[in-house]
């Protein structure tokens, strides 16, 4: 039996932008809803390998059960991606849950990224670069209001959890 990854997030529908200052107040809520997807994205994994053992080893109801249990965690994973795009940024990994706030710097756009678990934002990339190319925050370029502050390090560098996957496109 082929079981299927959630969707992939979906566009931004806004073309909204942060500053810093916004993207850090923003995390009060989007860390609420990343958590939520770091735990569900898990649970999703957990049943697609459940079922894919179970698919011959189980009574047909019990099978059908795990199945609806998938399709409720995959409707709860799109709820919360639908949520970080109302707010707007774009979750960008699944398992370690990074999000991209759009920004205006240096005359350009780029995306601020954050990470679950992380206290604030502490990298930046250019938007064509994506994850490839964080920089740390204090090299951010400044644009009068969204420069930032102060220079301050940023949080421990995006890590690559062993094993971890990324959604299915």
């Amino acid at each position: 039996m082929e079981t299927k990854t959630p969707d992939k997030p979906t566009p931004q529908r806004t073309k909204r932008t942060f500053t810093l200052v916004e993207a850090e107040r923003a995390l009060v809520l989007v860390r609420r809803i990343v958590a939520d997807v770091v735990g569900e994205y898990a649970r999703v994994l957990d049943l697609q390998e459940i079922l894919e053992v179970a698919e011959d080893a189980v009574p047909d109801e019990e099978y059908e059960t795990l199945r609806a249990d998938l399709a409720r965690s995959a409707g709860r994973l799109r709820q919360f991606v639908t949520e970080l795009n109302d707010v707007g940024v774009e979750l960008k990994d699944w398992s370690l849950g990074v999000v991209d706030f759009p920004c205006l710097a240096g005359g350009r756009r780029v995306c601020l990224s954050w990470q679950h678990g992380d206290g604030r934002i502490g990298h930046w990339h250019e938007v064509d670069t994506g994850l490839a190319g964080l920089q740390p925050i204090s090299t951010l370029p400044a644009n009068g209001r969204y420069a930032t502050a102060a220079a301050r390090p940023g949080p421990r560098s995006f890590r690559r959890r062993a094993g971890s996957r990324l959604p299915q496109k």
